[in-house]
């Protein structure tokens, strides 16, 4: 977009790459240290939740510089992540 306003797929593309920076974290995590088993867990059986730590101030930066669209293709994509891990925990907790 030339229109200085930032892109929605722009914002989505930064929530989902740095949400697949945070399950590398978590598989790091896993391989380093069978201690490291409860953060390998948090960072990736909830990652819905603990994207807000770093998605929020994103979120309040673009809209702060004047990208609305990117804001809000972050908060979309946020969203969506949140949602299928939702879905996720609920069907995995279900079939025990």
């Amino acid at each position: 977009m030339s229109d200085g306003k930032g892109s929605i797929a722009a914002g989505m593309a930064i929530c989902w790459l740095l949400n697949v920076a945070q399950l590398g974290v978590g598989w790091l995590l896993l391989v380093a240290d069978v201690r490291m088993l409860p953060a390998y867990y948090v960072l990736t059986g909830a990652i819905g939740l603990a994207q807000v730590g770093y998605m929020v101030p994103i979120w309040r930066l673009l809209r702060r510089k004047g990208k609305p669209r990117t804001a809000r293709g972050l908060a979309i994509a946020a969203f969506c992540t949140f949602a299928l891990d939702l879905i996720f925990v609920t069907l995995a907790s279900l079939r025990h």
